[in-house]
This record gives structure tokens, C-alpha cells and sequence, in this order.
């Protein structure tokens, strides 16, 4: 009985002695697959933030386990490359004209709004936050007045500002926003609620034919 003990503790010591060893052996290899591994993880991370916001995590994995199972045919990059860019058109021109839709629907249900402005029938609205008594802008088209502005989407998403004042050229800025400070005073704040047609249009500024939301205050003219 305590022979076969023996035996036992003898032949599981062999064996964990032959795994360590078969281990240790492995062990750069390992090693490198696990630096490759890692390296490559990268790679495909830096191409995967290029299309942030355009396809499904859950998704792209499902599809990697597929192809690494043999359950899913790979294809040729030129084929992928081709599709891809295809998808991707696809999905901007439906997003340009879902957002388009939301343009027009959040334009109609604001102009009934109390103390909303309208400059431009269905394109462009404001209201005052902040009045002023100071000069008005003589020349809406050849002036830079000195001003303040946070620039958004309707979801109060940042997309520029400058707190402290610069001097812009309305010659090159964006029609709504050189429509929207007609009758503007020195000191005044107003939002201005820009339609895509007046704003970047087609131009992904964050996507194609989007809203744009300004407050902008004039501190010179």
C-alpha cells in the first residue's frame, strides 16, 4: 500500500516536472506570439478607430471568430476594400438625409418656440440670450467683427469655440452664421440655429448635412 503511494507522488512528480520543463522550454516562443499577439491587436485597433462609429464591435469579433474557425470564407482585400468603401457611401448618404430630416422636423417645432427669430423661412432661426446696447455691424458680408463663440450640434456636442474673442472674416465663414448676426448689437449673445443648407451641407462637420447650433456674442464690430 504505501509502495503504490510511492509510486503515485513519484509519477505525478514526473509529470509536473516534464510539463515545467516542456513549459520553460516554450517560453520564448511564447514569448513572441504573445508580443505579435499584442503588436497586431494594435494594428488592427488603429484601423478600426478610422470607421469609429461606423460598424459593431460585438460584430466585427463574431465575424473574426468565424473566419478563425473556418465557419466564414475569407475574400480577397481588393474584394473587402471594394465592399467597404460601397457600405460606407451607402451608410453617409443615409445618414446625410436621415439628418436632413431631423434638420427640417427641429427647425418646424422651434420657430413656434416664444422668443425665437426668424431670419430665413425654415433655414434659420435665434434667440436672444444676452441683450446689447452697443453698435450694430454696418456690413454683414466684407466686415470681422471681434466675437466670442461656442459651436454644437443640437445634442450639445462641441464641435469648435473660442471664449476669448477673435476676429473672423465673414467672407469666410459659413452663410448662417454671417445671415445670423444681422441686427446683433456690441454686448448682445444670441443662438443661432442653423439649417444644413446654410450650414456645411454635404461636408461631415460632424456629419453630412447636420444642424449646427451657434452662440455667438459680438464684442466689437
Amino acid at each position: 500500500m504505501i509502495w503504490t503511494r510511492w509510486c503515485f507522488f513519484l509519477m505525478a512528480f514526473l509529470y509536473l516536472t516534464c510539463c515545467y520543463s516542456e513549459e520553460d522550454k516554450n517560453e520564448p516562443i511564447q514569448k513572441h506570439q504573445s508580443q505579435i499577439s499584442e503588436d497586431l491587436a494594435q494594428v488592427l485597433w488603429n484601423v478600426m478607430q478610422t470607421y469609429d462609429g461606423k460598424y459593431s464591435f460585438k460584430e466585427l469579433i463574431v465575424n473574426l471568430w468565424k473566419l478563425n474557425e473556418g465557419k466564414q470564407e475569407s475574400k480577397p482585400l481588393d474584394e473587402c476594400f471594394a465592399s467597404l468603401m460601397e457600405a460606407l457611401e451607402t451608410k453617409a448618404t443615409d445618414q446625410g438625409i436621415f439628418n436632413f430630416q431631423v434638420a427640417d422636423s427641429y427647425l418646424q417645432k422651434l420657430k413656434a418656440v416664444s422668443g425665437i427669430h426668424e431670419l430665413v423661412k425654415d433655414k434659420l432661426y435665434y434667440k436672444v440670450i444676452t441683450p446689447g446696447a452697443g453698435d450694430v455691424i454696418k456690413d454683414l458680408n466684407n466686415s470681422s467683427p471681434l466675437i466670442s463663440f461656442k459651436e454644437k450640434t443640437i445634442n450639445e456636442e462641441i464641435l469648435s469655440e473660442n471664449t476669448s474673442g477673435i476676429r473672423l472674416p465673414f467672407s469666410e465663414v459659413i452663410g448662417g452664421l454671417r445671415k445670423g448676426l444681422e441686427g446683433i448689437r456690441v454686448g448682445e449673445k444670441r443662438e443661432i440655429f442653423i439649417h444644413p443648407d446654410l450650414a456645411y451641407g454635404e461636408f461631415p462637420k460632424p456629419e453630412p448635412y447636420s444642424l449646427i447650433v451657434i452662440e455667438v456674442t459680438l464684442i466689437s464690430p
